[in-house]
């Protein structure tokens, strides 16, 4: 039986070209979005390069304070990063963790180098740091814990900025680099992070003592992200509670303000919570949201083929008349259209993942995807089994979606009034 069905697919298919053009290139053309998208959030919240610990690592990068009142709260509020009195003496003291880090993150650092502007990143971070995350040393050492406690005018860079600044393959161990006031020694060389890390990124790290601490009037908000490294994610309720309690005990202990502190949260919490609000975040609730984003993108080019579908049902009306009046079941017909359906379906899925690896392999480099408001990555090649499966089933649901309704129609003909010059 399928295999008559695939007979008539195929003469269907080559008999009505524009038809069949039109139901793939709207189906490939999703399926290929979908496919881009997937593989590249798939890439930044799977981990690579020195994020590859990525699933063992929870995050705090964000904190909102609201202004109270005979202990209620009012409407003034501020939100940040949080604050490195914050961090360096509250969150770097979670014993739940087995390394706890702190850091600012990418920052702007503009300079003028043989009278050409240049635009690269700074990290200024603390020794665990490069516990946390595993860059890869083409020379020298990452600086220790004493150094940082005291403050040691030392910098590692990346390979790129290495042959940006010094022009050279050969060791630049004990050299300077001139960063606003300072010069700083480097100690150690890596090789740069792939621009899908979300977290382990930079072009030139120092260590964050070096810089005056200006959030003396706020202990809480500041300019630092936080990262807990666990062996396994059995760990992340421990630190999440050890977390909460803490922040507990300062919100009971200060009667001026609230304070709602944003995680820890893994990196695809940390995506699907955007910039919404410390306290109203909800993993349910988003995730709710994005599934009906998901279902509408579908939706929309399903019941575009669902028009095609029932003007190729009055193409076949003829044919499925002559049929019916030959005693063929409204089950089978129904059972055929959707199996019809289904199969051009998975053929502009098949089409649409093509399209996407051609497009990831041939411009990936010069396409983003806006991760957020200040963060766009490039398209990114990343086979991933969950990926695939997923965007076959969502070939499937997609193919039942424009198919059923016209199955129906087409199977509740009534052949003597269709062939006498009625409607299907």
């Amino acid at each position: 039986m399928l295999k008559n069905y695939f007979k008539i697919f195929v003469k269907v298919a080559l008999q009505n070209k524009l038809f069949t053009f039109l139901s793939l290139f709207g189906i490939s053309l999703t399926i290929m979005f979908v496919m881009i998208f997937s593989m590249t959030i798939s890439k930044i919240t799977s981990g690579s390069g020195p994020e590859k610990d990525l699933k063992k690592i929870v995050f705090c990068d964000r904190i909102m304070t609201k202004r109270t009142v005979n202990g209620k709260s009012t409407n003034g509020y501020s939100i940040s990063a949080c604050g490195r009195t914050l961090s360096e003496t509250y969150l770097k003291k979670i014993k739940s963790a087995d390394i706890v880090s702190m850091y600012t993150g990418a920052m702007p650092w503009e300079f003028i180098l043989h009278g050409k502007y240049q635009k690269k990143l700074q990290n200024q971070t603390d020794a665990e740091y490069w516990e946390m995350f595993d860059y890869k040393f083409l020379q020298g050492r990452p600086y220790t814990k004493e150094e940082v406690t005291s403050g040691a005018n030392l910098a590692v860079i990346t390979q790129s900025l290495k042959l940006l600044i010094f022009g050279t393959d050969e060791s630049v161990l004990g050299k300077t680099i001139h960063y606003t006031s300072m010069d700083l020694i480097v100690t150690g060389v890596v090789e740069d992070p792939p621009k899908t890390d979300q977290n382990a990124t930079g072009d030139l790290y120092f260590p964050y003592t070096l810089l005056k601490n200006t959030e003396a009037f706020d202990e809480y908000l500041g300019g630092f992200n936080t990262a807990f490294k666990a062996g396994n994610s059995n760990q992340f309720s421990a630190i999440h509670d050890e977390t909460h309690a803490m922040i507990a005990r300062l919100d009971a202990a200060d009667t001026t303000q609230s304070i709602f502190l944003s995680g820890p949260y893994s990196q695809l919490e940390k995506i699907m919570r955007g910039y919404g609000d410390p306290e109203e975040y909800s993993k349910g609730s988003s995730l709710f949201k994005y599934l009906l984003y998901a279902l509408a993108f579908i939706l929309l080019p399903a019941v575009n083929l669902m028009a095609l579908n029932f003007a190729r049902i009055h193409e076949r009306g003829e044919e499925i008349a002559i049929r019916k009046s030959f005693g063929a079941a409204s089950s089978a017909l129904r059972s055929q259209f959707l199996f019809e359906n289904i199969l051009m379906t998975l053929t502009g899925g098949i089409i649409g993942i093509i399209l996407a690896y051609l497009v990831v392999g041939l411009l990936g480099s010069s396409l983003t995807i806006s991760i957020n408001y200040f963060n766009n990555v490039p398209l990114t090649f990343s086979f991933n089994y969950m990926v695939f499966a997923a965007t076959l089933l969502a070939c499937l649901i997609f193919g039942l979606l424009s198919g059923y309704l016209p199955a129906i129609r087409l199977s509740r003909m009534k052949p003597a009034v269709y062939l006498k010059g009625g409607e299907l």
